[in-house]
């Protein structure tokens, strides 16, 4: 019965299932109205760490609005011991744990029990400990920048890795503007607030997952995590990538494997088809109902690295604001009242050199203008 529900489910699941990011999958078929739990999140073993588990529900393909959270539940970590710890209910579905650490020797479960009396559990799963990255290295060539990671684990015994990133890029508008025009006072005034400079993020979308257990030792050598293309805005002047690394457990890789064939590779008859994920979550309430997740123990690796621009090649920057340098105009006061351009700085007495806001303004690009604290 719950394979079938499963095949039903395919055509309509927004499936978030990436770390603690929420990222859709939105399969071909048209949606259906009932919904499902989506769990993220993990156990986090590392002394001081917060723990943080998200909760929401799987929605229909023509719903444009976030997934649903599921708010009010009951969450509760549980060791195999009988040790409890309930964690507390932010916002957004989000329910966090602080001041306690999982003993290495120990499993535990995630227990949830919603506002509705839905109880669902996950299944007991070792403290896993996740060995150093070794370095995120990078080459340049004809396809672009290149960044890979390396790890090991000396006691060969991690075998099963996954991993996340977070970009960050420094960029420049195509101008500095120096001067402003106010619609209150209808005057130029000076510019306090620098738009020229900004920072640009992203965060990794697919699943990035890798297997030792088929080599003598437990090495990971030059692993592809990106390739960002030559003229990628994101190396007009430094570019930086936070890689965390993840160990699994065998049951916790087949789950991201399979998702990941089912999230990523499915555009042809000749990719992987829709086959039931089967995650580490279990309802005891209906055991006809489908949960999306996998709950898991350990620690989190992390290494940042920066790239800067004079250390690539002389590639062309395609930034978008090409346009801007050949619409540069002269205008008078009572000229910009009127048109309301963007104010590079003054020309001559009484004249402003002028852009469109846009070609000004970064922040346009979908940057911010505040530095990141880690920015070096």
């Amino acid at each position: 019965m719950k394979n079938k529900i499963y095949k039903q489910a395919v055509g309509w699941l927004m499936i978030a299932l990436v770390g603690g990011c929420v990222d859709p999958y939105r399969p071909p078929e048209v949606a259906s109205p009932d919904s499902y739990l989506v769990v993220n999140g993990f156990f986090d073993s590392a002394p001081g760490k917060t723990t943080t588990i998200q909760l929401s529900r799987t929605q229909n393909l023509t719903d444009s609005n976030a997934p649903a959270a599921e708010t009010k539940a009951k969450v509760t970590i549980e060791s195999a011991h009988n040790a409890s710890y309930a964690l507390t209910e932010a916002t957004g579905g989000m329910y966090t744990l602080s001041g306690v650490t999982p003993l290495s020797s120990e499993t535990y479960r995630l227990h949830i029990k919603t506002a509705k009396g839905l109880d669902y559990y996950s299944d007991y799963v070792p403290v896993i400990n996740t060995p150093a990255i070794d370095s995120v290295g990078w080459y340049a060539d004809n396809e672009g920048l290149q960044l890979h990671v390396n790890t090991h684990d000396p006691n060969n015994s991690t075998r099963y890795y996954r991993w996340e990133f977070d970009e960050t890029w420094e960029y420049t508008s195509a101008f500095y503007s120096s001067y402003v025009y106010d619609p209150k006072t209808r005057n130029i005034l000076n510019r306090t607030e620098d738009i020229y400079h900004c920072w640009g993020s992203a965060t990794s979308k697919n699943i990035i997952l890798s297997s030792t257990a088929r080599l003598s030792r437990d090495i990971v050598s030059k692993f592809p995590l990106i390739t960002i293309t030559q003229s990628s805005l994101k190396l007009q002047s430094k570019y930086s990538i936070l890689v965390r690394q993840f160990a699994l457990t065998q049951a916790g890789y087949d789950y991201y494997d399979q998702l990941a064939k089912m999230t990523q590779n499915i555009g042809s008859i000749f990719d992987p088809q829709p086959s039931q994920i089967t995650g580490n979550f279990r309802s005891s309430t209906n055991p006809a109902d489908l949960v999306l997740g996998f709950f898991r123990v350990g620690t989190v690796t992390s290494k940042r690295i920066y790239i800067r621009r004079d250390q690539l090649p002389s590639w062309t920057t395609i930034t978008g604001y090409e346009p801007c340098y050949n619409e540069v105009d002269t205008l008078t006061l009572g000229e910009i009242r009127d048109k309301q351009p963007g104010i590079i700085t003054l020309f001559e007495p009484g004249i402003y050199l002028t852009n469109p806001i846009e070609c000004l303004d970064c922040r346009m690009r979908g940057g911010v203008t505040t530095k990141p604290a880690f920015w070096e």
